[in-house]
């Protein structure tokens, strides 16, 4: 039976139900369980310790979740986190032989990539499957010193999370990436007058009676496309 609770009784606010000689018990303990943590991110290879994929993330989690109680808590003991570890850095080890040796095996543990943007045009269904917004993928591409779809050929969303952006070798028009309150840089930038582009998807064409983007399937809502600066501007 737990003792009752007094306010004020600073003694169990600060060390708990535990003796007082937990306290240095628990920095051998955290000691042990650093080291063994540093030594099963250095079996489990060098991408732990830079972008993390989902697979690895999970690792690094169960990791935390088993060493955490040990700890904390004097009636746990330091077997199981040690046999917990070593269970996680096996596992590791043989998901990684498994997606190097087959792409099938990668794409089901990680996931693949998916092309958000193809030759100036979102991707809009990619975008739900990814569960990642417009204005999410814009602000990526203005991040990257891009104003325009036309600068972009593709743009991919790998599995860890990251972008990876391939640029035009020639400037083409393109939906504008500033946004619309900014008419002050909006206003430096030079129309394209052969061109629309749609404000969904970016899709261009030269057709302003269409009632549906060709491409994304919304309803038609152009804007003139854009290509590099206009006269005047640096």
């Amino acid at each position: 039976m737990s003792p009752p609770i007094v306010l004020g009784d600073w003694s169990r606010v600060l060390r708990g139900q535990s003796s007082w000689w937990f306290v240095p018990e628990a920095g051998v303990r955290l000691l042990f369980l650093y080291l063994l943590l540093v030594g099963a991110l250095r079996l489990m290879g060098r991408r732990m310790s830079s972008g993390l994929s989902r697979n690895e993330l999970l690792a690094l989690v169960s990791l935390a979740a088993a060493i955490g109680p040990a700890v904390q808590s004097p009636d746990q003991g330091l077997l199981p986190p040690l046999i917990i570890a070593a269970w996680v850095v096996g596992l590791q080890r043989l998901m990684t032989i498994g997606t190097f040796r087959s792409h099938r095996f990668e794409n089901a543990i990680d996931g693949s990539v998916s092309t958000l943007v193809s030759d100036g045009s979102l991707d809009l269904g990619e975008l739900k499957v990814c569960a990642l917004s417009v204005d999410r993928v814009q602000a990526q591409l203005r991040g990257e010193g891009l104003l325009n779809l036309g600068q972009v050929e593709r743009l991919y969303f790998e599995p860890g999370g990251s972008f990876s952006t391939v640029r035009r070798e020639k400037e083409g028009p393109g939906l504008s990436l500033v946004p619309e309150w900014d008419t002050a840089m909006r206003s430096t930038q030079r129309p394209d007058p052969e061109h629309l582009a749609c404000r969904a998807c970016g899709f261009l064409t030269k057709d302003s009676h269409l009632e549906r983007c060709p491409h994304c399937g919304s309803a038609a809502a152009w804007e003139p496309a854009v290509c590099g600066r206009a006269p005047g501007q640096p």
